[in-house]
Order: C-alpha cells, then sequence, then structure tokens
C-alpha cells in the first residue's frame, strides 16, 4: 500500500536525520515507526514469523547479496573475544 504524506519543513528535516542516525532513509524510518505502532497490545507483531522456518527464511533474504562471513573455528571461546580483560 503507498500512503502519500505532506510533512512540515522542519518536520521532514528532523526525520530525515533521525533516519540517517539509524543508516535509513526516511521512507524505511517512516515504515518502522509504522510497524512498530501497529503491534498488538501483547506485543506481538505483524512482522513477526510464525515459525523458525520463517524466521530464518527472512534472516536469508536479509543477507542477500552481502560478502560471506568467515565461520569460526570450533575452539572460539569468550577468551577469544575478551583476551585478557575476561
Amino acid at each position: 500500500m503507498t500512503v502519500q504524506l505532506n510533512l512540515a519543513a522542519q518536520t521532514e528535516r528532523v526525520l530525515k536525520a533521525k533516519a540517517a542516525q539509524n543508516g535509513h532513509t526516511l521512507e524505511v524510518y517512516l515504515e518502522t515507526l509504522v510497524a512498530r505502532e501497529a503491534q498488538g497490545a501483547d506485543g506481538a507483531s505483524w512482522m513477526e514469523p510464525a515459525n523458525q522456518e520463517e524466521w530464518e527464511r527472512g534472516l536469508e533474504e536479509l543477507a542477500e547479496g552481502l560478502p560471506a562471513l568467515p565461520t569460526l573455528p570450533a575452539d572460539f571461546s569468550r577468551a577469544d573475544i575478551y583476551g585478557e580483560h575476561a
């Protein structure tokens, strides 16, 4: 569905700045706000995946076009992250 908004210039500037802080366009920022508002009283969202399979499919879609990350070694541990600070 497409919705057209007529924003005051100052409102548009503020919203664009907030969107940019999160690395988003104004359109994506507004879609996020609207989706959050559409959540039910119990906190469930119509955007939540119905099951694990749907969740994984959504993650795969998000990752499309991104470079592959190396697999962590089997013996990777907390110490590998924090070193002497652990």
